[in-house]
C-alpha cells in the first residue's frame, strides 16, 4: 500500500506506485508497518480481543457479564451507591510462569431508573464469568385518548 496518494490512478496497477521500479517497491515495503499504524483504531481487530464485559439492557431485564477468571470470589466485590453499580477486583502480587503479577480493576455502571434495585443479584460461574442481573419495573401501557378534530364551516364566496 502506498503511503502517498497519486492523483492519476493507473488502469493496470492496483497501487499508484506499483510497477514504478524496485526502489519505490522497496520503500513501500519498508513503510508498510508505518502506514498500517496510521489506520484509525476502530479498523483494528485488537479492540474486540480486549473487551472486558457485556451489558444487557432490554425491556424486562438489566444485566452485566464480566470475565473475572483471574480473581477468586473473595477478591471480588459488587456494591451499589447512588444509582451506580461498582464492581471491584483486587489480588495481591502472585507469582506465575512469567514472573509476578498484581491485578486490580474497578468498573462503574449507571443503573437505569427502571431497574428494581432490590432484585439485583450476582453470580460467579465456574468459568470465571460474573453475572449481575436485575428485573425492570413493568412499564404501564400507555392509555390513548381520542381527540376529536373540529372543523369550521366553509365561508361562502359572496359576489
Amino acid at each position: 500500500m502506498a503511503l502517498l496518494a497519486f492523483p492519476f490512478p493507473s488502469r493496470w496497477h492496483s497501487s499508484p506506485t506499483e510497477g514504478r521500479g524496485p526502489v519505490v517497491g522497496l520503500m513501500n515495503r519498508l513503510l508498510e508497518d508505518f502506514d498500517r499504524s496510521l489506520q484509525p483504531f476502530w479498523e483494528c481487530a485488537i479492540a474486540d480481543e480486549n473487551s472486558f464485559g457485556k451489558v444487557i439492557d432490554d425491556k424486562e431485564n438489566f444485566g452485566i457479564q464480566l470475565d473475572v477468571s483471574h480473581f477468586r470470589p473473595e477478591e471480588l466485590s459488587v456494591k451499589m451507591q447512588d444509582g451506580k453499580l461498582f464492581v471491584e477486583g483486587h489480588h495481591e502480587e502472585r507469582n506465575d510462569q512469567h514472573g509476578s503479577v498484581e491485578r486490580h480493576f474497578i468498573r462503574k455502571y449507571t443503573i437505569p431508573k427502571t431497574v428494581l434495585q432490590d432484585s439485583l443479584e450476582s453470580q460467579l460461574s465456574d468459568q470465571g464469568v460474573l453475572r449481575i442481573t436485575a428485573k425492570k419495573k413493568a412499564i404501564e401501557s400507555l392509555q390513548f385518548k381520542n381527540i376529536p378534530i373540529q372543523t369550521h364551516p366553509k365561508k361562502s364566496d359572496k359576489q
